[in-house]
């Protein structure tokens, strides 16, 4: 029995319900043992045996039960392992969302992974040259390049001086160019030139700012200092105008550009820093402007031509190649008005929203319909009349006050032909948009006959629409879409007898109608693509001269 009993642990490895039928079957087995064994026995013997009995049958019951605990703890961790072995094949895991959640972390590892590579493989990169001497090998190239240099001018001084040609007997062209400084002048101190300037020398030019004596507000506003590199092109500005005309000055309303002092702001802040990028002589009012004249002051590498649409005459035009081309053109008379009252003396002053307010409006057919009803048997739809109202801010007044410019587009033949015989006169201040037109049509020898009260009637509608302004003047303008066959051209021979690129700009290029739109932005825009080209923006390297052309 004792025997059995400690098989009993053995056993306990299997199955729960094996172990306990085995333990019940044993309790069985030796009942029946015992019951046997008791038949028969005297009553001294059975005392005894009834003790050991005693003694076995607790010993069996203490195995008994250190074997069911066994059999719990077995089963205890069995039950733990399946729950593991469900939970590592659970269904949860197929989860589409943890299965997105588990491939980004893989993801966010990778790339963490991936950047300390990256980190490593830079620091060993930085440490690669640090046993090189840098300035040694600075010094190495600069030397090369001089030697390099010598060689390349000596040969150029030798070709320079072979020889007369058969024919013509002319000196043969240097082969390369010797000016140590690209040389560039730009003709015209407008918008478009300076800009153009501004940007070509802003590649060569670092901005600084120099100690002041003081502190705060002085040191603050003191102004950057430019300091242009060796190889930094030599720029040339030449103007026509004298400079205190050039500059716009704002007391003097006859000299400004046609779209108002907005103009005079953006030349201003351009020529100011021109002054300081350029330096001294960088920049000459007063002088000639012909391609001819500019061609023969100087050795130019290139001539950039920012002179506006008119410039440049047709003949001058027809003999570089680059003939000017009318699109779309009209004969406009175009108002420009000053000083709105309302129509009625101590109104409010009329502010410039309202007006920006009347060019949205349809302008043409209040002056359709008032010429129309003035004519009687004519009906506004068969008129012609084309009205634009373009608005903006009068700089010279403190403060800005409203200026506005009235395209009169679609006038009669007769008007225009008798325009052309007599020619443009020089522009009168009026009271009003009628009295402006009076005064031109008395001037042109128009009577009140035929179209005339028509028109009349039409400038007084838009006197009134406009709220009737107090000041007004009329011109004649060109309103045309232009541009020239080529913008691109050989100059005129310079002093070494050979031509350079001539590149026209701005309005000399192209052009539209002002009331279109400004054509500033454009120009401007053109203006810095092409000052990003190498060609343009080169340096002070020897290279073939024809190669620019």
């Amino acid at each position: 029995m004792m025997c059995g009993a400690a098989e009993l642990p053995e056993k306990s490895t299997q199955s729960s319900e094996e172990v306990d039928s085995d333990v019940v079957a044993s309790d069985s087995e030796s009942c029946a043992d015992e019951g046997v064994s008791d038949v028969g026995v005297p009553p001294e013997e059975l005392c005894e045996s009834e003790a050991e009995s005693d003694r076995s049958r607790e010993v069996r019951t203490k195995s008994t039960a250190r074997a069911r605990s066994q059999v719990r703890l077995d089963r205890r961790s069995k039950g733990r392992a399946g729950t593991l072995r469900r939970a590592a094949t659970s269904p949860v895991l197929d989860d589409p969302v943890a299965r997105a959640q588990r491939r980004v972390q893989e993801q966010f590892a990778a790339r963490r992974r991936a950047k300390r590579e990256e980190r490593r493989q830079k620091a060993l990169c930085q440490c690669r040259y640090d046993s090189v001497n840098l300035e040694a090998f600075r010094r190495a190239t600069a030397a090369r390049l001089a030697n390099e240099s010598e060689d390349v001018i000596k040969e150029v001084s030798d070709v320079g001086d072979v020889g007369k040609s058969v024919q013509g007997g002319e000196k043969a062209e240097p082969a390369l160019s010797m000016s140590k400084r690209r040389r560039i002048a730009i003709v015209g101190a407008g918008p478009v030139g300076l800009w153009a300037a501004n940007l070509i020398m802003l590649r060569h030019a670092r901005r600084v700012k120099r100690p002041v004596a003081g502190s705060g507000a002085m040191a603050a506003k003191a102004a950057p200092v430019f300091i242009r590199s060796k190889d930094a092109p030599e720029i040339v500005i030449f103007e026509q105008r004298a400079e205190e005309v050039a500059l716009l000055n704002k007391h003097t309303k006859s000299k400004r550009f046609e779209s108002g002092m907005a103009l005079a702001d953006i030349e201003s802040i351009l020529l100011d820093q021109w002054r300081r990028l350029g330096g001294s002589n960088s920049i000459r009012f007063g002088s000639q402007t012909s391609p001819e004249d500019i061609a023969a002051e100087a050795d130019w590498d290139l001539i950039l031509w920012a002179g506006g649409r008119r410039s440049l005459d047709d003949a001058t035009r027809t003999s570089m190649a680059c003939d000017m081309r009318l699109g779309e053109n009209e004969e406009v008379l175009v108002f420009e008005m000053r000083s709105f009252t309302r129509g009625k003396q101590g109104a409010s002053p009329v502010k410039i929203q309202e007006l920006e307010q009347l060019a949205a409006v349809d302008l043409t057919f209040c002056a359709r319909n008032a010429a129309a009803a003035a004519g009687g048997e004519q009906s506004a739809g068969t008129l012609s009349y084309r009205i634009v109202l373009r608005v903006a801010q009068d700089a010279a007044t403190n403060p800005p006050q409203p200026l506005c410019w009235l395209w009169f587009m679609g006038l009669p033949e007769e008007l225009k032909a008798a325009k052309e015989k007599l020619g443009r006169g020089k522009p009168k201040p009026c009271d009003s948009v009628l009295s402006a037109l009076e005064a031109e049509l008395s001037r042109l020898g128009f009577s009140q006959e035929g179209w005339i009260p028509q028109i009349l009637a039409a400038a007084s509608s838009l006197q009134e629409k406009l709220l009737s302004p107090a000041e007004a003047t009329v011109r004649w303008v060109d309103a045309s879409f232009w541009s020239s066959d080529h913008v691109v051209c050989a100059s005129p021979p310079g002093p070494s007898g050979f031509s350079v690129p001539f590149l026209l700009l701005g309005d000399a290029a192209m052009g539209k109608p002002f009331y279109t739109g400004t054509n500033l932005n454009v120009h401007f825009t053109e203006v810095k693509a092409l000052s990003r080209l190498p060609v343009i923006r080169w340096g002070s390297l020897l290279v073939p001269r024809k190669a620019f052309i």
